[in-house]
């Protein structure tokens, strides 16, 4: 059924309003989805504050050119449908975590987006989509510090920045852990192909002269 005027000129005040504050904006292809998988795609989604809804491409092609993103806006096949959200990640990554649910009919796929202003490839959206939420990559930071070579990196990094306090030349904890990283090998390899030479007992000092000890 024809979309009149009016009801467009209201579309598009609403879609401009949604996506000219949003921080990500994904591009999504639908096709042959069940009502019932589309209400369950928008309460995950929701669940996250991304927003999400069907749209005609004329309608989308015109607000989107109103946000002057970089770049050249991405092929937009088939059906479209736009997630959005305050959250850079979440849009991309959520849409991704549908897409790959076994269903019984119909599918989604992320087919570009716009990303911190510049409109993305659907390669560059799902590398986005992969990255791993916060929690994770805490997880993962706090897994890297507690590593033996990270606290070497951070005990040689302290040294360092005494010894350098009294030159007035203090090196970063970065430069050291660079250092270390590339020593690390070469020193892995002396250690191991250095033969074990067995130590000798120290030498005893001589005697003292009973003359001596009366003296």
């Amino acid at each position: 059924m024809a979309i009149t005027k009016q009801k467009k000129v209201e579309l598009v005040a609403s879609m401009t309003e949604r996506l000219s504050d949003a921080k990500s904006i994904v591009f999504v292809n639908f096709k042959a989805l069940p009502v019932s998988e589309t209400k369950m795609l928008r309460r995950k989604l929701s669940a996250d504050k991304v927003g999400y809804f069907v749209t005609k491409k004329t309608l989308a092609k015109r607000v989107l050119s109103d946000l002057k993103a970089k770049g050249e806006m991405p092929e937009l096949p088939g059906e479209l449908a736009i997630a959005y959200g305050d959250d850079p990640l979440a849009p991309a990554r959520e849409t991704y975590a549908f897409q790959t649910t076994p269903r019984d009919k119909g599918s989604i796929s992320i087919v570009g987006g716009i990303f911190e202003g510049e409109y993305k490839t659907k390669e560059e959206m799902m590398a986005i989509a992969t990255i791993p939420p916060l929690q994770v990559l805490r997880g993962m930071f706090v897994n890297l510090i507690n590593s033996p070579i990270q606290r070497f990196a951070i005990a040689m990094g302290q040294i360092a920045e005494s010894a350098g306090e009294s030159k007035g030349a203090v090196p970063t904890v970065a430069s050291v852990a660079e250092i270390v990283a590339e020593a690390i090998p070469e020193v892995v390899e002396v250690v191991t192909e250095t033969p074990v030479v067995e130590a000798t007992p120290a030498e005893t000092p001589a005697e003292v002269a009973p003359e001596a000890q009366l003296n």
